[in-house]
């Protein structure tokens, strides 16, 4: 079946192997209907009950970009320092802290920082009595959104990289764009046309993660 549904669908199989993260982002402006395009794209997600508990705040304006850079740059060098990585290293994890450190000193310069916001919702293991203070947002039904937001923008020929370093300033974020308490941020994604090309990503076969009724059990057994 696999090899059937790679011939019927092309596209699909060859664009989700490319959507990379791109943390070098021109200053272009995107047209707005562009970014709608995007955005309708993620809410065709599926969310249980289709209670849809997404909402976002499009940041494109200098000052509101300038804002959340400043800090999104200090909450990076809080946690990872300066990233001054020589150049002559070329491992895969230098070649990933340097495109970081270009973000971070550059995202006030991209054309459009999307905070994609989710409704606060208990999970359901937590009991009445234990729930004090604000519920986290409903991750699971926002991260279907945001993977369709991410492909769309790999169809559309923008680049985008999902961060959650927000949450180090999250209280501050919350006031500044008057998002309201019954919603949490999820994800932060700088958007933007990549001055870097697209290519294919880097990841483990899904035959080496698969196990079959049993951790640990890679044989299939009779399953045809």
């Amino acid at each position: 079946m696999g090899n059937t549904a790679l011939s019927e669908n092309p596209a699909f199989f060859d664009l989700v192997g490319q959507v990379r993260a791109m943390r070098r982002l021109k200053p272009d402006p995107i047209p707005l209907e562009t970014i709608r395009e995007v955005l309708e794209a993620g809410v065709q997600a599926s969310s249980g009950m289709n209670l849809q508990p997404w909402s976002f705040v499009a940041i494109h304006s200098e000052e509101h970009r300038a804002w959340f850079g400043q800090r999104y740059k200090a909450a990076i060098e809080s946690r990872f320092g300066q990233l001054d990585i020589p150049l002559e290293n070329e491992s895969p994890t230098a070649k990933t802290a340097r495109a970081l450190k270009y973000q971070a000193d550059h995202l006030h310069t991209f054309p459009l920082i999307l905070l994609v916001a989710g409704k606060r919702d208990w999970p359901f293991k937590v009991s009445e009595n234990e729930r004090v203070g604000l519920a986290p947002p409903n991750y699971g039904a926002v991260y279907p959104c945001v993977q369709n937001i991410l492909l769309a923008c790999r169809a559309l020929g923008l680049g985008a990289a999902l961060t959650t370093m927000h949450q180090v300033f999250e209280d501050d974020l919350h006031e500044h764009f008057k998002i309201p308490d019954e919603y949490g941020v999820v994800v932060a994604i700088p958007i933007g046309y990549p001055m870097g090309n697209f290519g294919s990503v880097s990841r483990r076969p899904a035959s080496e993660v698969t196990y079959f009724d049993t951790w640990g059990n890679m044989d299939p057994g009779g399953w045809s």
